[in-house]
């Protein structure tokens, strides 16, 4: 498929000193820092679109995790020849100590990716709530999060592309129903077609899931999913 530009992406930047410190700590703390701040501020300012966000980042987190589980996938750093660990090259946040935090994250959780996932969820969410025009700017940080994952030796393209795909239909799933605005409690039963899906499909699919996230959530499952160290 001509998408093997992993390798040369991860020799650029480990051919530069600080961008790779700068790239290791972005992997090692942004999906960390970032994804819980944008759902704290949603629950706090956008309570009326905060549940289907936040259903469909607890959605997205455990079909991750249930594919870690059952399809263990390594990166490129071990999988490639020639591919740089970036963080155990650098000698950060531990990793080149065996007993260091490589022992507490799943070091074969490469597809999909939770990181660009997690990403495109915190833009998507900046994007839909944000009135301001340069909201659009946050689809940057998707990108710079793609281009890292690669760089670093952490993700193939194609992990990425799942990691987006997947959050995406989540957010569809979860998200308002029949172009209505975020939060409305009515649902039209007009038979035209959305996505590819009758809308009363549509709604009959959303309601299953809205329920299953919320007895997921009152199962106190959410607050472990969110701080999984995923791929």
């Amino acid at each position: 498929m001509h998408m093997d530009g992993e390798l040369a992406a991860d020799h650029w930047l480990n051919a530069r000193h600080v961008l790779s410190l700068a790239g290791g700590y972005y992997y090692g703390t942004m999906h960390f820092l970032v994804t819980p701040i944008v759902l704290g501020l949603m629950w706090w300012r956008r309570p009326e679109q905060y549940p289907w966000l936040r259903s469909a980042l607890v959605l997205t987190s455990l079909v991750c995790l249930v594919v870690f589980w059952a399809w263990p996938v390594a990166p490129p750093r071990f999988a490639q020849p020639g591919s740089i660990d970036t963080l155990v090259t650098r000698h950060l946040f531990g990793t080149a100590n065996p007993h260091g935090v490589s022992g507490l994250i799943n070091e074969y959780a490469a597809m999909p990716s939770l990181h660009v996932g997690w990403a495109l969820w915190c833009a998507a969410a900046v994007v839909v709530t944000a009135r301001s025009r340069w909201r659009h700017l946050a689809w940057l940080y998707p990108l710079a999060t793609t281009a890292d994952v690669i760089s670093t030796g952490n993700h193939f393209v194609l992990d990425c592309v799942a990691g987006a795909l997947l959050v995406t239909v989540m957010l569809w799933l979860t998200g308002p129903i029949d172009g209505q605005s975020v939060g409305s409690p009515t649902v039209s039963t007009s038979p035209a077609r959305v996505g590819g899906f009758n809308r009363s499909t549509q709604h009959r699919v959303v309601s299953v899931v809205r329920t299953v996230a919320g007895r997921v959530l009152r199962l106190g499952c959410a607050r472990r999913v969110v701080c999984v160290a995923g791929g």
